[in-house]
């Protein structure tokens, strides 16, 4: 039979699992999400730099994944109670060019054509730290040498639209507020600027280890046509 003293260890040891704090209250948690973000930040810069004409699909997602891999590897590699604190991509690198909306990252038997000057390359990954993910995401039009990209006037209205976009619902993402609130930020958005937003393309709350949670955003809400043809529309909920 345990003793006393092992009956009171283990109660302890219970308490401290019960009671562990995994918001941004603790500093190590924090510490863990910046990390993750440098990583996710100097993966994006190492892309940025690889989409040159001639390149292929498949060597930026893998280039991108040993990035990042190498990266986590260095970090936390003190065991604790024997292991090693579970870490490495959390989103794999996707690499999507022009009319691919999101989350192209091919296998490596696939046949994807190589990029061009001209092409639109959208790129998202995502890195953790013991479950604390950071995901960053990034487009750029290749161009040809040193010369810069001359886009479209179609297509800088798309991307000045996204990426005020982006700063109008951070903004409108606050406690009172509904998921519905942030939609309509947007459309107002791409109202101003003459686009549209992708209504099957949703933002995610995160947790640990949870990279896409229950709750979710729309840029757009789904017309009648699109909820005939099985889009779904998001439950309502308020922001705390």
């Amino acid at each position: 039979m345990a003793d006393d003293e092992d009956i009171i260890d283990s109660d302890e040891e219970e308490v401290e699992k019960l009671e562990e704090v995994t918001n941004l209250s603790n500093s190590d948690v924090c510490t863990k999400y910046q990390e993750a973000a440098k990583i996710v930040n100097l993966t994006l810069e190492g892309l940025v730099s690889q989409c040159v004409p001639g390149a292929k699909v498949v060597d930026l997602c893998q280039f991108g994944t040993t990035v990042m891999e190498t990266a986590a590897k260095k970090l936390y590699t003190k065991k604790v109670n024997g292991v090693l604190l579970d870490r490495g991509v959390a989103f794999p690198v996707c690499i999507s060019v022009n009319d691919v909306v999101c989350n192209h990252s091919p296998l490596s038997s696939e046949e994807v054509e190589p990029l061009k000057v001209g092409d639109v390359v959208k790129m998202d990954l995502g890195c953790h730290l013991d479950g604390y993910i950071a995901v960053a995401a990034h487009t750029v039009v290749v161009k040809d040498g040193d010369s810069p990209p001359e886009p479209s006037d179609a297509l800088g209205n798309v991307a000045v639209a996204a990426y005020n976009a982006m700063l109008v619902a951070a903004h409108s993402i606050a406690a009172g507020k509904s998921n519905t609130d942030v939609t309509k930020a947007v459309e107002r958005v791409a109202t101003h600027y003459g686009v549209n937003p992708i209504s099957s393309v949703r933002m995610h709350q995160m947790k640990r280890f949870v990279l896409d949670g229950v709750k979710e955003i729309a840029l757009k809400e789904p017309s009648p046509e699109e909820l005939e043809e099985g889009e779904e529309k998001l439950p309502t909920f308020k922001f705390e």
